[in-house]
């Protein structure tokens, strides 16, 4: 029993303590199993140690929150059993080591010092390469022991790879490839959404720029290229973390719209923004002076937040797509759940919860990346369902035109009724007298059936012209602009009370591809304002119409002889409720209206050109809407 003990507490020495890295061919080396390391009071006397007698080869002890902000030591020895003099490198991949000192020992003595870090960083890297390296040189069968002083927060295990030289030149190669497609995807999108922004003004669009510029300000701070490109410029990535979050949270009530669907979850999201706010400013205040404790213990706060944050975030999305049935936020909630799940791994393992043999920021990287390209698409996506909503408000706007201009013309064509319905009662009432004088004769009798045929025939062929107008027809037709016209004229004829003298003036048959209805409705909206604007005029009122066509378009100019549009209004009359009428004789859509039918609808033109001797409007509108011609 007692050798059983014996071999047991001999197993446990074996295990406590590091063995000697021997190197003899590999390219690489890992170091995890190697490292000795120490917390001590001797921090400013340099290797080899007289104070520091017991190493461990375990953290435990390390990972509370006041040692962790201490400095510590870490041992490594090494022994080249090969006969050929070795050239090789300790490189770190953690980008975020405020203070590393390397010494190298070669027979008790310092041969090599190196300070590298955030706040120290090495201007002599071999390749001017991202991360932390130390150069290390062994003879054959010489030894050597590695020493580093290392003043970080939060992460003890600053894990090490022992890499050769032809190694890490391949390294460097897929390193920097593989980075120019992060950075460059990151770029483009940022690009392309900032432009679309200037297209569109969307708010969203804002938003989620500026998430994706501090994102990729974070990458470049997580990747090393701070402190390659940007040394003396730390302050800007440690508020990059914070700065991203605030944007993302600002973009994600945008696309979700959330504070009319859901206000108490927006002014929680407020809230958060607050604390994200005020967390970067203290956290980047503790870095800069370096307050480690206090910034280790923000830090883990922080990313406390950022959890329920998150599960806030995924659970809203969730909410909205599955009962509100929003079809943003199943998109998004897909994409988030996904990211959420592998994002996860990034503060577990920053906590030192996990440790994973590949670093998480890499693996979340490319998930920022596909994350960055799939909001894209769902921004993209946002924009066809505004588009669509627009054109559904577009449609009714056009139907409440008709309705007002229904209204309007019930009433005139009821008044317009009045006297054919006179005539014909009168003619009735003559027929009956001369019937019962015995005075209706073959001849006169067919005069009264004429003249009742006639009026009938009127009042029909107003019914006709007004049911067109109303007629809702989907499908292109073949018409003829002068039956268009001709139809137009009829209808405008029971609103021209003041008698204005319309003149239409074609040299030929135009025929051509369009709606009719909504043709009438446009050809109605130009002429009802030419008529307003003649009544008002001290001159003979009158209004020219002229149709012409070349190779392509049909081109309609109307004329009047009124006032003109002031010039300082000129370029506004399209814009919607924009009106220089009283508010009960105009609602400002007209021209809108027009601009949208014809523009829109049937592909043409609308041009208005005003001077003080009248106003001309011409519309363009393609023969064939299926043309290749363009404006």
């Amino acid at each position: 029993m007692n050798k059983l003990f014996l071999l047991f507490f001999l197993m446990l020495s074996y295990i406590g303590y590091a063995k000697t890295l021997e190197i003899k061919d590999e390219p690489i080396y890992e170091t995890k199993n190697y490292m000795n390391y120490a917390l001590a009071d001797c921090l400013n006397e340099q290797p080899p140690f007289k104070k520091i007698k017991h190493w461990s080869k375990t953290k435990k002890g390390f990972n509370n929150s006041k040692n962790r902000t201490k400095p510590y030591w870490v041992k490594l020895e090494l022994k080249n059993i090969s006969n050929n003099t070795k050239n090789y490198y300790l490189k770190a991949e953690n980008q975020f080591t405020y203070h590393v000192n390397y010494y190298l020992v070669k027979e008790k003595k310092v041969v090599k010092h190196i300070q590298d870090g955030v706040i120290s960083k090495n201007r002599s890297r071999k390749f001017n390469v991202n991360h932390i390296i130390f150069p290390l040189t062994l003879k054959g069968g010489e030894s050597a022991t590695v020493y580093l002083k290392i003043r970080n927060y939060n992460k003890i295990d600053l894990n090490f790879s022992l890499v050769d030289e032809s190694y890490l030149i391949d390294y460097y190669q897929t390193y920097n490839i593989v980075e120019g497609i992060f950075f460059g995807g990151m770029l483009l999108m940022l690009l392309y959404n900032l432009f679309l922004y200037f297209l569109l003004k969307f708010k969203f669009y804002l938003y989620y720029v500026s998430y994706v510029f501090w994102l990729t300000i974070y990458f470049i701070g997580i990747f090393g290229f701070s402190q390659r490109y940007f040394p003396n410029h730390t302050l800007i990535f440690h508020l990059s973390s914070g700065a991203f979050f605030i944007s993302l949270t600002l973009f994600v009530q945008s696309i979700l719209n959330l504070k009319e669907k859901l206000p108490k979850i927006y002014l929680l999201l407020n809230l958060f923004n607050i604390c994200f706010i005020v967390f970067t400013l203290i956290h980047s205040y503790a870095l800069e002076e370096k307050n480690f404790y206090y910034a280790q213990l923000l830090f883990n706060l922080f990313f406390i937040i950022v959890t329920i944050f998150i599960a806030i975030i995924i659970l809203t999305t969730y909410y909205l797509a599955f009962f509100r049935k929003d079809k943003i936020a199943q998109f998004y909630s897909i994409i988030w759940t996904f990211i959420a799940i592998i994002g996860s791994l990034l503060p577990l393992e920053y906590l030192n919860i996990v440790s994973l043999p590949i670093s998480p920021d890499y693996i979340v990287q490319f998930i920022i990346l596909i994350e960055v390209l799939c909001f894209s698409f769902i921004l993209a996506y946002k924009i066809k369902l505004i588009e669509q909503e627009k054109k559904e408000q577009e449609k009714l706007l056009v139907q409440q035109n008709k309705l007002a201009s229904m209204g309007e013309m019930i009433s005139m064509i009821a008044h317009q009724w009045r006297q054919p319905l006179s005539e014909i009662n009168g003619t009735v009432i003559s027929m009956d007298i001369d019937y019962r004088k015995e005075q209706l004769s073959p001849l006169k009798f067919q005069t009264y059936l004429d003249n009742i045929e006639n009026t009938t025939a009127y009042m029909s062929n107003t019914i006709n012209d007004f049911m067109d107008f109303f007629k809702h027809n989907k499908s292109l037709e073949q018409l003829d602009i002068s039956d268009i016209i001709q139809t137009t004229l009829n209808l405008l004829s029971i609103k021209n009370s003041h008698n204005i003298e319309i003149n239409y003036q074609s040299s030929e048959k135009i025929t051509f591809e369009g709606y009719k209805s909504e043709l009438i409705q446009a050809l109605l909206i130009v002429l009802n304002n030419a008529i307003d604007a003649t009544i008002l005029t001290d001159r003979s009122p009158k209004i020219t119409i002229v149709t012409t066509k070349n190779r392509h378009l049909l081109t309609i100019s109307i004329t009047d002889n009124g006032y003109g549009i002031d010039k300082t209004i000129l370029d506004k009359i399209y814009n919607p409720y924009f009106t220089t009428k009283h508010q009960s004789k105009g609602t400002g859509l007209g021209l809108y209206i027009l601009k949208m039918i014809i523009e829109q609808r049937m592909k043409g033109k609308v041009e208005i050109k005003s001077s003080n001797s009248g106003t001309v409007c011409n519309i363009s509108i393609l023969l064939k809407v299926k043309n290749k011609y363009t404006f």
